[in-house]
């Protein structure tokens, strides 16, 4: 092709629409000569009147974003703030709440770096959307991929005009942030949504789940999808106040009674011989589970949903009721069953009892039920040195105050330290009393250690004969000097 069809060529495409016809149509008519040179500058006509053939479209400058008069991060806190989140580190728990707490706002250059980051960090989302405030809201209201970071309660034309994903979207983001309004926008749409859509807004009301959802959960017991009907059952079981726990709590006493004789007290089980409707309405089936048996099954359901209150009342407290005799028959059921009524209905009282009398047996679900302070109580009397540091151990340590305090701190050094010497004696670089296999317990101290911790891990490293264990002690401090480091840049 000609350079001069090129260069014309080239202006086509940056013309305007109205001259771009003109211009192609009098390229078109200047092509000739040779067949294979009119093909090709034929065709390459055509693509340059398509690349440029697009209509001009009028698009309105969005207002600007609300002013956000919160005080900037220091410098260095905002460029350690994008590295910790590229290698999300155990350390921004802490860091954020510090962030928050004194009131910072990201820098406006890092706003849209952090939107990003917010995207695809489910664990920090939400500190990373109070830090980018107003700004990252207004750019989230730009970027259609971002409209699952957009925070503003009122957007109820997702809700009434969106796609089914965005719809799940804002209704799982509202249920965090006002769960009674989202219920309400479900409630009035129920009837006309789509079955396999129903199962995933029910789903959904597992965030801020509350006694104001049980009319709809009621409601959703009587759908003609079983996976509707499921999710339903699931969510009511966490509610012991509703009319569903109630029916179980009924259904509990008559199956259940204490039987009181001169040498013992004792329950006594006494299973009805089938199901009536009401029954099968509220999720009890007729299917056997683990070999277990019908009755077993359905005694199992009941337990797990009755309000653990019903055998407070019936026995006296937790503590009796885990101590009461049993039939055989029974005894395992109805121990599973009351583990996960205690689970379900976040018991702190059940808890307790549980973890008094079982120890180290404890189902892991339940050992984060017991509150902070008796938790704490309980690993500082020695109870829990067994197996403080082991997988079932980590249950102790959740969601205690943070730091933790030094005693705490000096109590685990000590296992670790004695650990160490048994690890010495052995010779070799791995196994079970290896720092490598208390990873997880490192990492915990590292991120809830008070910096007082600080001197006693370097004089562990000092007195260690392992050379494993020594890095561990001198990483260890290292790591949380690094965290006192991080916290400074926000003063």
């Amino acid at each position: 092709m000609s350079e001069l069809l090129s260069t014309a060529l080239l202006g086509t495409a940056r013309s305007t629409p109205a001259l771009q016809d003109l211009a192609t149509g009098q390229l078109a008519q200047s092509i000739t000569g040779d067949p294979a040179e009119v093909l090709l500058g034929a065709a390459a006509l055509e693509n340059a009147h398509r690349a440029g053939g697009v209509s001009a479209s009028l698009h309105v400058v969005p207002a600007p974003a609300d002013e956000d008069d919160r005080v900037q991060l220091p410098p260095a806190a905002a460029d350690h703030l994008m590295q910790l989140l590229a290698a999300r580190s155990w350390t921004l728990t802490e860091w954020f709440a510090v962030a928050v707490e004194r009131g910072y706002r990201a820098p406006d250059h890092l706003v849209a770096d952090l939107m990003s980051a917010a995207r695809s960090n489910d664990t920090h989302r939400e500190n990373i959307l109070r830090l980018t405030g107003p700004r990252g809201q207004w750019l989230a209201a730009q970027n259609p991929e971002w409209s699952m970071l957009r925070r503003t309660a009122d957007r109820l034309e997702v809700w009434h005009r969106g796609s089914h994903p965005e719809r799940l979207q804002w209704l799982t983001a509202m249920r965090s942030v006002n769960p009674a309004a989202a219920t309400a926008e479900l409630q009035r749409t129920w009837d006309t949504e789509r079955g396999e859509h129903r199962a995933a807004f029910i789903a959904a009301l597992a965030t801020g789940l509350g006694d104001a959802d049980a009319g709809l959960l009621e409601h959703a017991l009587d759908d003609r999808r079983k996976d509707v009907r499921q999710h339903a059952v699931q969510l009511l079981r966490q509610l012991p106040r509703s009319a569903y726990a109630q029916r179980m709590a009924a259904r509990a006493r008559a199956w259940v009674r204490v039987e009181k004789k001169p040498l013992r007290t004792r329950l006594v089980v006494n299973m009805p011989g089938s199901l009536d409707d009401s029954a099968r309405r509220d999720g009890i089936e007729n299917v056997h589970f683990k070999n277990k048996g019908i009755r077993s099954w359905w005694l199992r359901m009941v337990v797990t949903a009755a309000p653990l209150s019903v055998w407070d009342d019936m026995i006296g407290s937790a503590s009796q009721a885990l101590d009461i005799h049993i039939e055989d028959q029974w005894r395992d059921v109805m121990t599973e069953a009351l583990v996960n009524a205690t689970v379900l209905q976040r018991n702190p009282r059940w808890a307790s009892a549980f973890l008094h009398k079982q120890g180290r047996q404890t189902e892991r679900r339940v050992v984060p039920l017991v509150p902070a302070g008796e938790r704490l109580q309980y690993i500082l009397a020695g109870h829990a040195d067994s197996y403080l540091l082991g997988v079932d151990g980590a249950a102790l340590f959740e969601d205690l105050p943070h730091p933790w305090p030094l005693e705490l701190a000096q109590r685990i050094i000590a296992r670790f330290e004695d650990i160490a010497l048994r690890h010495a004696s052995t010779g070799k670089e791995l196994g079970q009393l290896s720092r490598h296999s208390h990873y997880s317990t490192l990492r915990s101290a590292e991120t809830h250690f008070p910096f007082s911790a600080i001197p006693l891990l370097h004089a562990a490293a000092e007195r260690t004969r392992d050379p494993g264990w020594q890095q561990a002690f001198s990483t260890a401090a290292a790591n949380i000097e690094h965290r006192r480091t991080l916290l400074k840049e926000l003063e």
